[in-house]
């Protein structure tokens, strides 16, 4: 099987991946790149004792959890630094997948839009501990087993880091539920 053939196979899965943890396309398509290149790299390195998908599933989530945690530590570095005090801002100048105008919607799919888009931004918000085992359930439709696996812990830390982030994540969100 060819380096292209591995791409073909596995790319897309590993952008969709990347573009659901970030929420930002330029961004999931920059760490698409580096893991294929990790992959290249280490490709002596892959011992048959798992599927080469699997393999390469592992070294995405291993980049972009680590993207994540330098993200979130670079962001509070930032939130000090700018003059106006909007953390909001990315270092890349790139918007949201959230954030990007779209069509005109009906009023029903504007309003849930807009509640996705407070949700994904509130679930950008929470620790990395509770960030990512939410986003890999939510948006990637893992179970907790398979979020265990992913994350390198126990099943029982994925209940609890889901609950808690649920319960953070409602908490957080009160305001706008009373507006809906």
């Amino acid at each position: 099987m060819t380096f292209e053939d591995i791409y073909a196979a596995n790319g897309e899965r590993i952008l969709n991946l990347a573009y659901r943890m970030t929420g930002r396309r330029s961004v999931a398509q920059d760490l698409t790149q580096d893991v294929f290149i990790k992959v290249f790299e280490k490709m002596e390195s892959f011992r048959e004792e798992a599927q080469l998908s699997s393999w390469i599933y592992r070294i995405a989530m291993n980049h972009i959890i680590n993207y994540i945690k330098r993200e979130k530590k670079m962001s509070l570095f930032s939130f000090f630094e700018t003059e106006d005090g909007d953390a909001e801002k990315r270092f890349d100048g790139s918007k949201t997948v959230w954030e990007e105008s779209l069509p005109e919607p009906a009023d029903r799919l504007l309003e849930e839009q807009e509640l996705e888009t407070v949700i994904r931004k509130t679930i950008d918000e929470l620790p990395p501990k509770y960030k990512l085992p939410l986003l890999l359930y939510r948006y990637e439709e893992m179970s907790y087993q398979q979020i265990a696996l992913e994350l390198g812990i126990s099943l029982s830390a994925v209940e609890s880091r889901i609950h808690r982030g649920r319960k953070k994540l409602k908490e957080r969100l009160k305001p706008w539920m009373k507006m809906l």
